[in-house]
């Protein structure tokens, strides 16, 4: 069975999640059954996360950066609205289940992104590793509850 969840980027990065039990789920309902009792855990996984990556730390002062338009003195609006690219889904992949959470804006690898995150962002945005990392115990958690009602 493929990654569960992950995240993923433009620019290829990916972070992922293992769930131990489904085996023994999959073995004792069958693969489409088995499923069907990952898909709410799975929603609400990538709802978990696609709410932390959407939530932007405090303004630096002094910035020359206006959120959702761009640098002060740029005559053109260059914003891509981060926060708001942010997307997530839930697919069924060779029988199995797929959550995904991406950001498609130019620049979110080097703003939210650990292995691309521009210094000048480190410490101050959030990560999606951090976020993942973060949300780990509560994913799990969650997943192996659904799996040990669906085994009772």
């Amino acid at each position: 069975m493929p990654d569960l969840f992950s995240i993923r980027r433009k620019m290829g990065m990916s972070v992922s999640i293992q769930i131990k039990g489904i085996d023994t789920l999959i073995q004792k309902l069958g693969k489409v059954e088995g499923t069907k009792h990952l898909r709410q855990p799975m929603e609400r996984s990538v709802t978990r996360i696609l709410h932390r990556m959407r939530e932007y730390p405090a303004e630096r002062p002094g910035s020359n950066y206006i959120r959702g338009y761009g640098f002060k003195w740029s005559k053109k609006r260059t914003s891509e609205n981060l926060s708001k690219r942010w997307s997530g889904r839930v697919t069924s992949l060779n029988g199995g289940i797929q959550g995904k959470v991406g950001n498609n804006a130019s620049y979110a690898p080097l703003v939210q992104s650990y292995q691309f995150q521009a210094r000048i962002h480190r410490g101050l945005w959030q990560t999606d590793r951090y976020v993942v990392d973060t949300e780990y115990r509560t994913i799990v958690r969650d997943f192996e509850n659904a799996i040990s009602e669906a085994l009772r």
